[in-house]
C-alpha cells in the first residue's frame, strides 16, 4: 500500500504536469497570436505597398509574411492568403509565369486541406485562371473560370465575389474571340456591384473599361469612346493623372481613336501612356512593352517602316524573354514586325516571321479566331508583294471566312478582307469581280468607320485603279481624288500613301494625254517614295517606270530610256527583275526600243516579259495582250507580217474577252491591226477593223464625257 509521501509526490507530479500543459498551451497560444499579429501586420503592409505600386517594398514585407506563415503549419489558410498576395504582386510586375506557379500552390492548399468545392476554392481557381489568361493560356483558363462562376452563383449574398469572377471569365472569353458572350458577362458583372457608399470606384472602372474594350472590338467606336473617357476621368481622380490605371485608359482610348482613323490623336494618347509607364515600370514589363508595340504600330501608320521594324524587333525580343516564346503577344510582335519588314521591301523575312506567328496563334486560340485571321490576312499581303497572287487570294478568302464567322458580316475587318480580295482579283485581271468586292467593302465600312477613314481612302484608291484598268479614266480619277482628299485630312505630309495616290492619278492623266499634269504628279510621288522608302525600293522603281511610260507617250524616247533603265536597275536589286512590276517596266522599255529600232534588245526584253507573265498570271489576263501587242508591233517593224498578224489576233482575242469593247487599248490594237492588214493589201478587213476602232473611240469618248461631271 503506497505511503503518504508517495501520494503527495504523485499529486505534485500531476499538478506539475497540468501546470506545464497549461503554461505550454498558454505560451503556444500567445506565440501563435503573436505570430499571427506579426503576419497580419506584414501582410497588410505588403498589400498596401502593392496597391501603391511600391513593388520592392511590397516584396520585402510579403517575404516576411511568408516566412511567418511557414511557422504556422496549423493554419494553411494563412499560407494560402500569402501565396495569393505574392502572386498578385508578381502579376503587377508582369511576372506571369512566376505568379502562375504561386496560384497553383494556393489552389493545391485549398484542395488538400479545405473542401475541394467551396467558395474559397472557387475564388482560388478563378484567380489561377486569370493568371493563365495573362500567360496566354486561355483555353486552359476557360473551364476554371466557367466552373467558378457557376459554383459561386449558388450562394446568395455573395455578389461581390460573383461579380469579380464574372469579370475574370468575361476577360477570358474576350481573349478567345467570344465577344458577344464577354459583353453580356461584363454587363452582368457590373450589375452585381454594391451600390452607394460600398462601391469601389476603381474596381467599377475596371469592369466598365473591360466592357468598353469589347465594344470597341465590336466596331461600336462612339459608344466605346464615351465609356473610356468616363473611366479615364475616374482613374485620374481616384488613382492620379500619372497612375498606371490612367495609362491603361489612355491606351484604350488611343485604340478607339486609331480604329476611327484619328491617327494624330491616337499617337498623342499612346505617347502619354508610354511616358507614364516608363516612369513606373521595369523596361521589360508587359504593359510598357504594349506601349512600345503601339509606338511601332503608329510608326507604320505614318509610313515609317524601318523605324517601326526596329521598335517591333525590340519588343519581340523582350516579350520572348519575359513571356515565353509561345505567348500570343509574341505572335502579335512577329506579325507587326513582319508587316513593317514587308512594307520596307524585305518580304522574305516578313514571310518567315508570319509563319512563326501562325502556329503560336493557332495553339493559343484555335483556327476560328480573329487573330489567326489577322495573320492569314497579312501573310496573304506578303504573298501578293511576291506576286504569288493565287495563293494570296486564297489566304485572304480564308481570313474573310473567319472574320465573317467571328466578327459578323458588317465588321470593318470584313471590309478590310474584301478590299484585299479585290486587289488580288484586280491583279489577276478579274476587274468586275474586284469592283463588286470593293463596293461591298466600302458599304460595310461606311456604317462603322464613316466616309472619311484612311482605310476607306485605300478602298477608294483601289476602286480608282480598277476603273483605270477598265478604261474608265474620269470615273477612276474621281475615286482617286476623293481618296487623296481623305489622306490629306488624316495623314501627315510625306506619308507613302500620298505617293501612291499621286502615282495612280498620274497614270490616268497619262492615258488622257494630260502629260504636264501627269509629270507633276509623278515627280511628287517619287519625292515621297525616295524620302519614305528609299531610292532602291520597288515603289520608287514603279514611279520611274511610269515616268518613262509618260515620256514615251510624249515621244521623248531618250529621256524615257533613262527613266526606264533606272527603274529596271532597281527592280533587279529588289526582285532579280522577275516581279510583275519589273516586267511591266521591261515591257515599257521594249516599246521604247522598238521605236528606236533596237529590235534585238526589244525581242529579248519581251521574251522575258512573256515568260514571267505566263508563269504568274492566268492565261486570259489582259497583260498578256499587252505583251502580244508589243510583239506584234515588233514583228511588223521587222517585216515579219504573218507573225505580227498572229500576235495581233491573239492580243485581240484576250482584250475582247477581258476588257470593255470601248477600251482605248482595244481601240489602239484594232488600229494597229488594221494598218498591218492594209499594208498587206487586205483593205476590206482593214476597213472593218478600222470601223470597229472608230466605234470604240466614239463610245469611250461618250462614256468619259458622261462620267466627267458627277461627284462621288
Amino acid at each position: 500500500m503506497p505511503n503518504q509521501e508517495f501520494l503527495n509526490d504523485t499529486i505534485l507530479l500531476i499538478v506539475g504536469v497540468f501546470l506545464a500543459l497549461f503554461l505550454y498551451s498558454t505560451a503556444r497560444d500567445f506565440l501563435r497570436e503573436y505570430q499571427a499579429r506579426r503576419w497580419l501586420k506584414f501582410f497588410l503592409a505588403g498589400n498596401k505597398a502593392r496597391l501603391a505600386s511600391r513593388h520592392a517594398e511590397a516584396r520585402r514585407l510579403l517575404h516576411k509574411a511568408w516566412l511567418l506563415s511557414r511557422h504556422m503549419a496549423h493554419n494553411w489558410q494563412i499560407r494560402a492568403l500569402t501565396l495569393g498576395e505574392f502572386a498578385e504582386l508578381l502579376r503587377a510586375q508582369g511576372k506571369f509565369r512566376q505568379a502562375e506557379r504561386l496560384r497553383r500552390r494556393q489552389l493545391a492548399l485549398h484542395e488538400q486541406f479545405g473542401a475541394a468545392r467551396s467558395p474559397e476554392a472557387a475564388l482560388a481557381a478563378s484567380n489561377l485562371a486569370t493568371v493563365l489568361d495573362d500567360a496566354g493560356k486561355h483555353t486552359e483558363a476557360e473551364p476554371l473560370h466557367r466552373n467558378a462562376v457557376e459554383y459561386l452563383k449558388q450562394f446568395p449574398g455573395n455578389g461581390a465575389n460573383v461579380g469579380a469572377v464574372m469579370n475574370n471569365y468575361a476577360r477570358c472569353l474576350h481573349h478567345l474571340g467570344r465577344a458577344a458572350e464577354a459583353d453580356a458577362l461584363y454587363r452582368a458583372a457590373i450589375e452585381t456591384e454594391p451600390k452607394g457608399k460600398e462601391t469601389d470606384p476603381l474596381q467599377s472602372a475596371i469592369r466598365l473599361s473591360n466592357l468598353a474594350v469589347v465594344i470597341n472590338d465590336s466596331a461600336r467606336y462612339a459608344e466605346a469612346e464615351v465609356l473610356h473617357r468616363q473611366v479615364l476621368a475616374t482613374r485620374q481622380q481616384q488613382a492620379g493623372p500619372e497612375s498606371i490605371p490612367a495609362s491603361a485608359s489612355l491606351t484604350n482610348l488611343a485604340a478607339v481613336k486609331m480604329r476611327q482613323g484619328e491617327y494624330s490623336e491616337a499617337e498623342a494618347l499612346f505617347t502619354h501612356a508610354k511616358e507614364i509607364r516608363a516612369k513606373s515600370l521595369a523596361p521589360d514589363h508587359p504593359q510598357l512593352l504594349t506601349s512600345l508595340n503601339n509606338e511601332g504600330v503608329m510608326l507604320s501608320k505614318q509610313g515609317k517602316y524601318k523605324e517601326a521594324a526596329a521598335v517591333h524587333d525590340r519588343v519581340l525580343a523582350a516579350r520572348e524573354r519575359t513571356l515565353g516564346p509561345e505567348h500570343p503577344d509574341v505572335a502579335q510582335s512577329l506579325m507587326n514586325l513582319a508587316m513593317a519588314q514587308s512594307f520596307a521591301g524585305n518580304h522574305q523575312a516578313a514571310e518567315e516571321n508570319l509563319n512563326r506567328a501562325l502556329p503560336i496563334a493557332r495553339r493559343a486560340f484555335g483556327e476560328q479566331h480573329h487573330k489567326v485571321a489577322d495573320i492569314l490576312n497579312n501573310l496573304g499581303a506578303v504573298y501578293a508583294k511576291q506576286d504569288r497572287l493565287a495563293e494570296a487570294l486564297e489566304l485572304h478568302r480564308r481570313a474573310l471566312r473567319i472574320r465573317e464567322g467571328v466578327r459578323g458580316p458588317e465588321h470593318p475587318e470584313v471590309a478590310a478582307s474584301l478590299g484585299n480580295i479585290a486587289v488580288e482579283e484586280m491583279r489577276l485581271g478579274k476587274f468586275q469581280d474586284a469592283v463588286q468586292s470593293i463596293e461591298r467593302g466600302i458599304a460595310i465600312a461606311e456604317k462603322t468607320q464613316g466616309r472619311d477613314h484612311p482605310e476607306q481612302a485605300q478602298r477608294l484608291s483601289n476602286l480608282g485603279v480598277v476603273y483605270l484598268n477598265l478604261g474608265r479614266y474620269n470615273k477612276g480619277a474621281r475615286f482617286l481624288e476623293r481618296s487623296l482628299q481623305i489622306r490629306e485630312a488624316k495623314l501627315k505630309p510625306g506619308h507613302r500613301d500620298f505617293g501612291l495616290s499621286w502615282m495612280n492619278l498620274a497614270v490616268i492623266r497619262t492615258e488622257q494625254a494630260r502629260f504636264i499634269e501627269a509629270a507633276e504628279l509623278i515627280e511628287k510621288a517619287l519625292q515621297v517614295f525616295r524620302a519614305a522608302l528609299g531610292e532602291d525600293h520597288e515603289y520608287t522603281a514603279v514611279g520611274l517606270s511610269n515616268f518613262g511610260r509618260l515620256l514615251f507617250r510624249e515621244g521623248k524616247l531618250h529621256q524615257a530610256q533613262d527613266y526606264l533603265s533606272q527603274s529596271l536597275a532597281i527592280h533587279q536589286t529588289c526582285s532579280g527583275g522577275q516581279s510583275l512590276n519589273a516586267v511591266f517596266a521591261a515591257n515599257n522599255f521594249a516599246d521604247v526600243r522598238i521605236e528606236q529600232g533596237q529590235y534585238q534588245e526589244a525581242d529579248a526584253l519581251l521574251l522575258r516579259v512573256r515568260q514571267v507573265r505566263q508563269a504568274r498570271l492566268p492565261k486570259e489576263h489582259p497583260y498578256h495582250a499587252t505583251t502580244l501587242h508589243s510583239l506584234g508591233c515588233l514583228r511588223e517593224r521587222q517585216g515579219e507580217t504573218t507573225e505580227a498578224e498572229t500576235y495581233y489576233q491573239k492580243a485581240l482575242d484576250i482584250r475582247d474577252a477581258a476588257l470593255p469593247l470601248d477600251h482605248p487599248y482595244r481601240a489602239k490594237l484594232l488600229e494597229d491591226y488594221a494598218r498591218l492588214l492594209q499594208a498587206r493589201g487586205r483593205d476590206q478587213e482593214a476597213a472593218e477593223l478600222g470601223a470597229r476602232a472608230q466605234a470604240a473611240r466614239e463610245q469611250h469618248a461618250a462614256a468619259e464625257s458622261a462620267e466627267q461631271s458627277p461627284s462621288l
